[in-house]
């Protein structure tokens, strides 16, 4: 439940942020194994060590120390830790506001619980389609059971909960059925459209006009007051990036921080290159004086990223009244 001691951190952090930059939010990456192996996804590394209990709290309590609000629990699939309740209390006893992205296949009623009562705020639970979907595992295979869970646990304890959908040609054929799911049961959803690491890589036509055509659907949703996060401009930039080189603004080292799973700071998680800087060894200064050097970043960045994490971060930073609508749509 988002306390209102969490509300006014997050309230004193914003105002803050707009006298100098600050990380706002904080994401942490808890591990790198996956129950899943989605063809589009690049943090799967099943043979890699998570880090300590201890560590991850470390972070935290440095995130706490540089005036963060909001931690992100990300992979990799965090529920393979068996410690993940330990994580999120300790975020939640230091009044931050706590998230966490999961493909869900590991969620059962007591683990819900769980986390709840560890003091998760936000649940997004990462689902490409409703029935099968070709190249990804991320599916309700055609029950809504999880959907029944995750209500049971938000009317009990109050914690919010989203779906997300990956858009990629593959999988924008299930759009349709997700936003069904979405009407039906008013659920809030979000969606991203498939990172091209690669600035040479484009759709080939029949691939580019199920993009255009799911675009299009998710626009003509959103105006007619589906409860999807995303601003409406990020699906007319998405569709504009299929035509043309379109480079997003992203907060990525002056509002938004990304740790890895050994401690050092992300320059960006999509691009995978660290910093080679410790995250525990960086202080207020490296914000304020812009030392991740995100201008020089942006520049050199992949075109057609439209990551939705950090499309959507910036406009609900330069737009506050839009993210307090969307929390109210979580």
């Amino acid at each position: 439940m988002i306390t209102a001691r969490k509300a006014a951190k997050l309230g004193k952090a914003y105002l803050e942020s707009l006298v100098h930059p600050l990380p706002l939010w904080v994401h942490l990456w808890i591990t790198n194994r996956c129950n899943l192996t989605c063809d589009y996804c690049y943090v799967v590394d099943n043979h890699s060590k998570d880090p300590s209990l201890e560590k991850v709290q470390s972070w935290i309590a440095h995130s706490d120390a540089l005036g963060a609000a909001i931690v992100a629990f990300m992979g990799g699939e965090p529920l393979l830790r068996k410690d993940l309740t330990e994580i999120v209390s300790s975020a939640d006893q230091r009044n931050l506001m706590t998230y966490l992205t999961t493909n869900g296949k590991l969620l059962t009623p007591k683990r819900l619980e769980e986390l709840a009562q560890a003091g998760l705020d936000i649940l997004e639970i990462s689902i490409d389609g409703y029935g099968q979907t070709r190249k990804s595992g991320k599916t309700l295979d055609g029950k809504e059971t999880l959907i029944d869970w995750l209500e049971d646990t938000h009317r009990k304890y109050g914690m919010r909960f989203k779906i997300h959908q990956v858009l990629s040609p593959e999988t924008v054929e299930e759009t349709p059925n997700l936003l069904e799911l979405v009407r039906n049961r008013r659920i809030p959803i979000s969606f991203g459209i498939v990172y091209q690491a690669d600035k040479t890589v484009k759709f080939n036509p029949k691939e580019k006009e199920k993009m255009e055509q799911a675009l299009r659907l998710l626009i003509e949703s959103k105006r007619k007051g589906l409860p999807i996060i995303n601003p409406l401009r990020y699906f007319q930039d998405a569709g504009f990036s299929l035509e043309h080189p379109y480079r997003i603004n992203c907060d990525i080292g002056k509002y938004m921080i990304q740790v890895s799973t050994n401690g050092k700071v992300y320059v960006c998680s999509k691009l995978k290159e660290e910093s080679g800087i410790n995250f525990l060894d960086i202080n207020k200064d490296y914000f304020k004086s812009d030392q991740h050097k995100s201008k020089e970043l942006l520049e050199r960045c992949s075109y057609n990223c439209l990551s939705a994490c950090a499309y959507t971060t910036n406009y609900f930073r330069e737009k506050p009244l839009s993210f307090i609508s969307a929390m109210r749509k979580g």
